[in-house]
C-alpha cells in the first residue's frame, strides 16, 4: 500500500508553563520572586476589588517579597489609549515582573503593554503584520473566565479607536510565561459572561479546526474542546462549578490551538459586530459562527464526519449550524443579529466591515469572497 498524501506538517513550541488546579493563584509570589522584586498588577475595574483579590494578590506576592503597584482600568476590548495609560504606570514602577488578573480584556492588556515596557516605542509600532519575537518582561497571566485562552496564546487584540478596527498584536515572545489556571476564581464569573466566554472557546475550537492552518495536532485540541464544551456549557451557566472547571480547561486547549491554527470567519466577521454594535466578544463570534459552519461542512464533509464523531455531538438534521444554535439558546445567548437589533438595511454595511479583516478570514479553509460574507450574514440574520 502507498500512501502520497503528506501529513500537515507544522512546528510546535508553547514556552508557557501551565499550572492548573484548584488553589493555584497561590503560587503566584513562587513564581514571581525568580524574577525580581517589583511586580505591576494589571486588572479590571470592577472584579478584582469586588471580590476582593487585589487584596489577595498583593498579600501574596509582598508574602514573597515583591512590592506590588496595580493598574487596574482595562475595560472590556481595551483600546490604544488604555495601553498608553498602563504604560505611564510601568515607567513609574519599573516591574520586573508583570501579573496579569482578569479576562481576555485584562490578559490582552497586559501582553500589549509587555511589549511597549521592554521594547519602547508605542503599541502602534508592533501591530499585524510585524511579528514581536523578542524575549519580554516575565509575565503571570491568570484568567478569571473559561473563554479567551489568552493566558496560553502568542495573540494580543485591541480596539484601534481612530480606525474602528480591532487589530492584534502577535508573535512567540506575546506568549505568558505562566499561566495560572485557578478554577475558584470561575466560582464568581456572572451567568452572562459564562455563556459568553465559553461561547469565545467553542468558537476557537471549531475555527481552529476548520482552519486552512489546522494540523494534527491542533485537531487533536480543537476537538477535545468542542466535545467538551458541547457537553459542559450549560451546566457552567447555571453555576455547577464541575461543569465551569470542565469549560475552564477546554477553553485553555482551544486557546492553545489558535496559536496554530488562528481564527476565521467566527472571529473576522465577529471583530465587527462588537466593535459597531459593543457586544461582547465571544457573543459576537457565536452570532457569525452558525453561518460559517455551513460553510465548512459544505466544502470539508470528511472533516465534519471526524468531528461528530470525536466530539460526541448528535448531528442534527441542519447538521453543526443546528447544533450551535441549539447549544446557544440552552445558554440563553440571541440566536440571530435581529434579536439584537440588527435591520437588514444594516446588513451591507456589516458585511464592508467584516471584509477588513483579512488577516482572519485568509485563515478560513475557503476562499472568502464579498458574496460569501454576504450570505454569512444573511444566514445569521
Amino acid at each position: 500500500m502507498t500512501f502520497m498524501t503528506e501529513t500537515t506538517p507544522f512546528n510546535l513550541w508553547l514556552p508557557t508553563r501551565i499550572i492548573f488546579r484548584r488553589g493555584a493563584i497561590e503560587t503566584i509570589g513562587q513564581l514571581a520572586s525568580k524574577h525580581g522584586r517589583k511586580a505591576l498588577v494589571i486588572t479590571g475595574r470592577t472584579f478584582a476589588r469586588k471580590y476582593g483579590y487585589d487584596a489577595k494578590i498583593r498579600q501574596i506576592l509582598e508574602d514573597s517579597g515583591l512590592t506590588c503597584s496595580f493598574f487596574s482600568d482595562v475595560e472590556p476590548n481595551p483600546t490604544y489609549t488604555t495601553i498608553r495609560k498602563a504604560m505611564e504606570v510601568a515607567s513609574k514602577v519599573q516591574p520586573d515582573v508583570i501579573v496579569a488578573f482578569g479576562g481576555g480584556s485584562v490578559i490582552d492588556a497586559a501582553k500589549a503593554l509587555n511589549v511597549v515596557y521592554t521594547l519602547g516605542g508605542s503599541i502602534e509600532d508592533y501591530v499585524y503584520p510585524k511579528t514581536v519575537d523578542e524575549r519580554l518582561t516575565p509575565l503571570i497571566a491568570i484568567p478569571t473566565t473559561h473563554g479567551t485562552g489568552s493566558e496560553v496564546t502568542k495573540y494580543s487584540v485591541l480596539v484601534d479607536e481612530t480606525n474602528k478596527m480591532k487589530i492584534a498584536v502577535s508573535g512567540d515572545g506575546i506568549y505568558p510565561d505562566y499561566a495560572v489556571l485557578d478554577p475558584l476564581v470561575l466560582n464568581y464569573l456572572p451567568r452572562d459572561q459564562s455563556a459568553s466566554t465559553g461561547l469565545d472557546a467553542l468558537s476557537h475550537a471549531i475555527e481552529a479546526y476548520f482552519s486552512r492552518r489546522s494540523n494534527p495536532y491542533s485537531d487533536l485540541l480543537a476537538l477535545e474542546a468542542a466535545g467538551i464544551i458541547f457537553r459542559y456549557l450549560p451546566c457552567a451557566v447555571t453555576g455547577l462549578f464541575e461543569c465551569r472547571e470542565k469549560v475552564f480547561y477546554a477553553s485553555m486547549l482551544a486557546g492553545i490551538a489558535i496559536n496554530y491554527s488562528g481564527t476565521n470567519l467566527g472571529h473576522g466577521l465577529g471583530y465587527a459586530l462588537t466593535v459597531e454594535l459593543g457586544l461582547p466578544h465571544g457573543l459576537a463570534n457565536a452570532m457569525i459562527l452558525p453561518g460559517a459552519a455551513r460553510f465548512y461542512e459544505g466544502i470539508l464533509p470528511a472533516k465534519s464526519e471526524t468531528f461528530y464523531l470525536k466530539t460526541g455531538v448528535a448531528r442534527p438534521p441542519g447538521g453543526l449550524e443546528e447544533a450551535i444554535q441549539r447549544l446557544k439558546a440552552s445558554v440563553g445567548a440571541p440566536l440571530k443579529l435581529r434579536d439584537l437589533g440588527v435591520t437588514r438595511e444594516q446588513l451591507e454595511h456589516y458585511v464592508k466591515e467584516g471584509l477588513r479583516y483579512q488577516r482572519n478570514l485568509a485563515n478560513a479553509p475557503l476562499d472568502v469572497s464579498e458574496s460569501i460574507v454576504r450570505s454569512i450574514f444573511e444566514a445569521v440574520y
